[in-house]
């Protein structure tokens, strides 16, 4: 009786080795046609017969499935994908950065600062994060925090360029509200001059001579 029980493990084993490996070859050949939501199916299926066994995999699927979503302007959509890719992967920065980024891309700016100031406290930030969360707090229009994120990402990596571009930018922002503020003064019009002073000293706040003509 023993040995039949034996026996008949191993059949079975054997069978669902077999069953998972048909359905492993039927996603990767839906993959091989684009056809990412088949090919998530088939692993799914597979995935059930030996759990985990290909959970990297069908995030690697999910994550083609976003970014074709996503390149067809399909952000919501997208952004479901990534966001199963990294249900499965969790400890994949790509997959996150890329549900921020459709969130973004769909208007969703304070949804997806709110996203990535949650990944960004419970993890070790880098200084694209930085960037990608400055490039957001400008969006809001939230430029002091802006600036001290660009300052953040430098101070990480000085030699990162589109944290350079973006300091750069600010510090054009700030000229060209100081010269407004110029002129403001000179005709008289304080208030005005106050206010776009203010303006500049956001964009650029370590700049000694603003504070003077505040």
């Amino acid at each position: 009786m023993f040995s039949c029980r034996l026996k008949f493990s191993g059949l079975f084993s054997r069978y669902l080795n077999l069953k998972s490996s048909f359905s492993f070859l039927r996603a990767e050949a839906f993959l091989q046609l684009c056809d990412f939501q088949s090919a998530a199916a088939s692993y799914k299926q597979a995935g059930i017969l030996l759990p985990g066994a290909f959970s990297r995999r069908l995030a690697f699927i999910y994550y083609l499935q976003g970014q074709s979503l996503l390149d067809q302007s399909l952000f919501l959509e997208a952004l479901e994908a990534f966001s199963k890719a990294a249900e499965l992967k969790p400890d994949c920065r790509v997959y996150k950065v890329r549900s921020v980024v459709c969130l973004s891309a769909a208007g969703r700016y304070s949804d997806s600062l709110k996203l990535l100031n949650h990944w960004m406290t419970s993890g070790n930030p880098t200084a694209d994060l930085y960037v990608l969360r400055a490039r957001l707090h400008r969006r809001l229009q939230q430029t002091l925090r802006c600036y001290q994120d660009v300052k953040a990402a430098l101070a990480l990596n000085p030699s990162c360029p589109a944290a350079g571009l973006l300091l750069q930018q600010l510090h054009e922002a700030s000229e060209a509200s100081r010269l407004k503020a110029v002129d403001k003064t000179l005709t008289g019009q304080l208030p005005q001059a106050l206010c776009m002073i203010n303006v500049a000293l956001e964009n650029n706040p370590q700049d000694p001579r603003l504070h003077l003509f505040r």
